[in-house]
């Protein structure tokens, strides 16, 4: 049985005035492009095409992953680049300045490894 595709008008860049953003307690903000409206349709496969002027102000080129994320009744895509600043942001306070965890951490593997050979 074939669906009846359903008609949905075709509005394109219409700029909404700035709305203030759905913070999370994870998700830190940082300033981003003016918002945006577009309607967009779903295709087959569940295939969708984000804007070309969307995916400029959000720096999304042909091969990008991205991250989709359900929040809420929301769907949220982003580049993993903005997923690692995201990341990085969160954890900016919780290592003091100055202190590499790259090297301590082969400091305490050096001194497991050396109690082994002890040990043995």
């Amino acid at each position: 049985m074939r669906q009846k595709k359903r008609s949905v008008p075709k509005v394109s860049n219409l700029a909404e005035e700035p709305q203030a953003p759905f913070p999370s307690a994870a998700e830190p903000q940082k300033p981003t492009a003016p918002t945006m409206h577009e309607h967009v349709e779903l295709g087959a496969g569940g295939r969708l095409v984000i804007p070309a002027k969307m995916r400029a102000a959000l720096g999304m080129v042909v091969g990008d992953r991205l991250n989709v994320r359900l929040e809420g009744s929301e769907l949220r895509i982003y580049t993993y680049k903005e997923g690692l600043r995201r990341v990085q942001e969160m954890m900016q306070g919780l290592v003091p300045q100055g202190v590499s965890l790259v090297d301590e951490l082969i400091a305490e593997r050096r001194r497991e490894a050396a109690k082994e050979q002890a040990d043995d």
